[in-house]
């Protein structure tokens, strides 16, 4: 994990010194980017082939192989762009290692916060702040969905309409208990630690899901994608996470009803 934050911290140095200063243009599909979003996965894929320099780096930004044996890292240098430039402190960096196709290390890091969401398979999902001590999180208690604090990053949009999962989303949003736009990676972080109950995402690429499956499920919680399928998670579009397999089944249910 040293070279893992030591190769963080770089990349923050890229991400925070222009976040108020920054201009978005768009991909090819329509999502945004910055000068610091490639910046800083340039500056994450140096700091790992340094380590690591036979392991492969699959990224949001510059692609690569995806390797589904050995070691691969995948990276999302800014997961919430569109909130970083607005200013906004809703935004992450993700990195995680797969093994095998398995993802055994995730990070949720979030710069303009100053904390850290880490899990590595078997050794629980932990909680660093700015000039502390980690913390073991855990999710908290299992709440039905009338009364569960649901997140989500936006509830519509126009890309929705004929896509698979945004009409879904747009379903649930009316049936939880406490919809909170906690947005991106960050409502995965908040999961974690018991804030929400639960976080959902229509929309999902490799590099936006694998961190975030090792945090989940160490610190006690279920995912699946909006189907309720549970294996194979880098290969779905669509991501539930919840505090429990019961809530996680009733926010399928509630996706699927009319």
């Amino acid at each position: 994990m040293t070279a893992v934050f030591a190769a963080l911290r770089e990349s923050d140095a890229i991400i925070l010194g222009t976040r108020h200063r920054t201009h978005a243009s768009l991909k090819s599909d329509g999502s945004e980017v910055t000068r610091a979003d490639q910046g800083a996965e340039r500056i994450l894929r140096a700091c790992l082939k340094t380590v690591w320099p036979g392991d492969p780096v699959f990224g949001e930004e510059y692609g690569g192989y995806l390797a589904g044996r050995g070691r691969c890292w995948l990276v999302d240098p800014i997961d919430g762009t569109a909130s970083y430039v607005l200013g906004m402190p809703m935004f992450g960096t993700l990195v995680s290692l797969l093994i095998d196709g398995a993802p055994v290390l995730g990070v949720i890091h979030l710069p303009a916060l100053g904390e850290t969401t880490y899990a590595a398979v078997g050794h629980g999902c932990w909680l660093l702040r700015a000039g502390g001590r980690p913390k073991r999180v855990r999710v908290g208690p299992a709440r039905p969905l009338s009364v569960a604090k649901v997140g989500m990053t936006s509830v519509k949009e126009s890309a929705w309409h004929g896509r698979p999962g945004g009409r879904e989303v747009a379903r649930l949003a009316t049936k939880v208990g406490r919809l909170r736009m906690a947005g991106d990676c960050v409502q995965y972080a908040l999961l974690c630690r018991g804030a929400l109950d639960a976080a959902v995402d229509p929309f999902m690429s490799p590099w936006d899901i694998a961190a975030l499956v090792p945090c989940v499920t160490e610190s006690g919680g279920v995912i699946s994608d909006l189907q309720g399928a549970q294996s194979q998670l880098l290969e779905r579009q669509s991501i539930i996470a919840a505090s429990n397999a019961g809530l996680l089944r009733q926010i399928v249910r509630a996706a699927k009803s009319r």
